[in-house]
């Protein structure tokens, strides 16, 4: 449920073009509160919709009259949730300036996440007979990369120096963090100008530079578990090695203060490993769940994502922080949205 700010002066109650135009003046004075479903993402007065807001502050997800149809009815709080279920229109944050990249800061820091007690464990003891006694459900994280078999920069490695290893003249997307868009014409010189610059006038992530191939990408052994699992290193036909082989396995992401990456599934639905560098990360998972990927899968293709902050549409968001030194692999699916408090290198 959300007040005022949950909608804006352009939105309109679906079931208010069926009031009749002489409601009361009690009526008028009190559809300043909205409440949107959890299915359709339509947002309704709860005058409308008949809801006192006693009901409201009980309910987990809330579902339209049309939704119930086919969904069944609105759920409701057991007990206290652990995080409210705030569902504010994002963008109105900003007064109306929905470019700013600051904003996910503000979102983030006004919630409350789930502590996470997802395993620790040390390097040596990560292989592929403890996956699988203990399975792999869930993030491992690695605090040392002692025990891990795999060789990494040394942590004082700069931009400067990854552009002159990949070559300056390399391609690379360039996301703007305040819309989550790419940004055209990039190489490697030109973003380490900007990350080693004096003066940044934008935050601007790089997640998908693929090294493999370049004299950092052969300079750099990942994890032993990773390659043991990995399915193009152990299924792949060796005679198609170097015709079509996927070049999907070594990225260096880079990333400045304040960036973000909202909430998303790694393409193909991959497990994957991070280790930092330098910096540090913090991360934000929701268990890839029947529910939770349904909802994910609404919310990807709502025309309202951006005034909607996923983590709010389920009960359990896990917050994981990681720094320089720490590694971690994610199994399949894992939906995670990614903050960077301070800039970052990391290898993925």
């Amino acid at each position: 449920m959300s007040n005022q700010l949950g909608g804006t002066q352009a939105e309109k109650c679906p079931l208010c073009a069926n009031e009749s135009p002489y409601m009361s003046l009690w009526f008028q004075e009190n559809t300043e509160t909205w409440i949107k479903c959890d299915i359709c993402l339509v947002w309704c007065h709860t005058t409308c919709l008949k809801l006192p807001a006693e009901e409201c502050d009980r309910i987990d997800e809330y579902h339209c009259p049309e939704c119930t149809k086919v969904y069944g009815p609105s759920t409701y709080k057991v007990r206290k949730s652990l995080r409210e279920h705030s569902r504010v229109n994002y963008a109105d944050l900003d007064n109306g300036i929905t470019g700013n990249p600051y904003k996910w800061k503000r979102v983030i820091d006004s919630k409350h996440f789930v502590r996470h007690r997802f395993q620790k464990i040390c390097g040596e003891l990560l292989t592929l007979d403890w996956i699988r006694r203990h399975g792999f459900e869930e993030p491992i994280i690695v605090e040392k990369p002692d025990g891990l078999g795999m060789k990494m920069p040394s942590n004082d490695v700069t931009v400067s120096c990854i552009a002159e290893a990949v070559g300056y003249d390399m391609p690379v997307d360039v996301i703007d963090v305040s819309t989550q868009q790419e940004q055209p014409d990039w190489n490697m010189y030109k973003w380490a100008s900007y990350f080693d610059g004096p003066k940044r006038d934008q935050v601007l992530n790089v997640i998908s530079l693929e090294i493999s191939g370049t004299p950092l990408g052969d300079s750099i052994v990942r994890p032993r578990i990773v390659r043991e699992l990995d399915w193009a290193d152990n299924v792949w036909p060796a005679e198609l090695r170097d015709l079509e082989f996927p070049k999907v396995q070594l990225y260096c992401l880079m990333s400045i203060k304040d960036s973000f990456t909202d909430f998303h599934i790694d393409f193909g639905g991959t497990s994957v490993f991070y280790h930092v560098i330098k910096g540090s990360k913090v991360f934000y998972f929701v268990r890839p769940t029947s529910p939770n990927l349904r909802k994910y899968a609404r919310w990807i293709t709502s025309p309202e994502q951006s005034m909607t902050f996923f983590a709010d549409l389920v009960k359990n968001c896990y917050e994981v922080r990681l720094v320089a030194g720490n590694t971690m692999i994610i199994p399949t699916g894992w939906i995670h949205a990614v903050y960077t408090p301070e800039d970052s290198i990391v290898i993925g």
